[in-house]
């Protein structure tokens, strides 16, 4: 053999040494955000104790008690609510800061992950009636975080997962999802400039130029008058491409539905 081949094969071990180390710590780092995150929805859901209540009385207080908002704010002031879309794994906490960049890489306790929190805008006003709240979160390769929006690509997924749960601190909004997005910053970037309500009639006539970026028509329309959610993350079918979930507000805990 000749020294070359050695050569090679040395540079080869050591490739594999490091994308063996690089995995084992990713999945490492995986396994202990995700117990962390169920550490964090046992803080915010807490077990309640059986009680002899009618069904009526069951379902309302299942409505309003099961999330308690205040105990997640003692482990981090920052917490805005909670999402929630059933039948998937998105299921988690969402917070709003002074930036759009701290939680690209912070878990909920404000420590150092991968993975980072679901937030929110920094220019959503939280208790503003009629805003176009954005949330943003990685997709991340375990299947954690946003990831699962990728399944909103697929119609008959998006049939069957079409509503989304926001829990906006002690309020518990519900919502249906309108449209889906696969664009880029360069095509779409404009999108998440819509966030007051007075933007409204001109976010509309920017989401019909949109329609190119559509992955499939439905038949909802946004209307002026709607509460708008956008969940939004990474795509890689271009560079700086974005998948968007848009969706609309139809009821919550004390408004019924609209």
């Amino acid at each position: 053999m000749k020294r070359r081949d050695y050569v090679y094969i040395f540079a080869l071990l050591v490739l594999l040494l490091f994308s063996g180390t690089y995995l084992m710590r990713y999945w490492n780092q995986s396994y202990d955000n995700k117990e962390n995150y169920h550490n964090i929805h046992e803080i915010g859901f807490p077990e309640k104790e059986e009680s002899e209540d009618t069904q009526e009385e069951k379902v309302l207080e299942e409505i309003e008690s099961t999330f308690d908002y205040p105990a997640l704010l003692e482990v981090n002031a920052d917490c805005v609510g909670w999402l929630n879309i059933k039948g998937t794994e998105i299921d988690y906490s969402v917070v709003q800061t002074d930036n759009n960049s701290y939680y690209l890489n912070h878990n909920f306790q404000k420590e150092y992950a991968i993975c980072g929190t679901l937030f929110l805008d920094k220019r959503c006003r939280v208790d503003a009636i009629g805003e176009h709240l954005i949330i943003y979160g990685h997709q991340m390769k375990d299947g954690s975080m946003f990831k699962q929006l990728m399944k909103y690509k697929d119609a008959e997924f998006c049939k069957e997962h079409e509503n989304i749960e926001f829990y906006l601190k002690e309020k518990m909004y519900q919502y249906k999802v309108i449209a889906v997005y696969v664009t880029n910053i360069n095509r779409g970037g404009k999108y998440y400039d819509f966030i007051e309500k007075e933007t409204r009639k001109e976010q509309i006539e920017y989401l019909q130029s949109m329609a190119v970026d559509q992955v499939y028509s439905t038949e909802n329309t946004v209307q002026e008058n709607d509460e708008l959610l956008s969940l939004s993350t990474c795509e890689y079918s271009s560079t700086n491409g974005r998948l968007i979930v848009l969706a609309k507000r139809v009821g919550g805990l004390g408004y019924g539905n609209e």
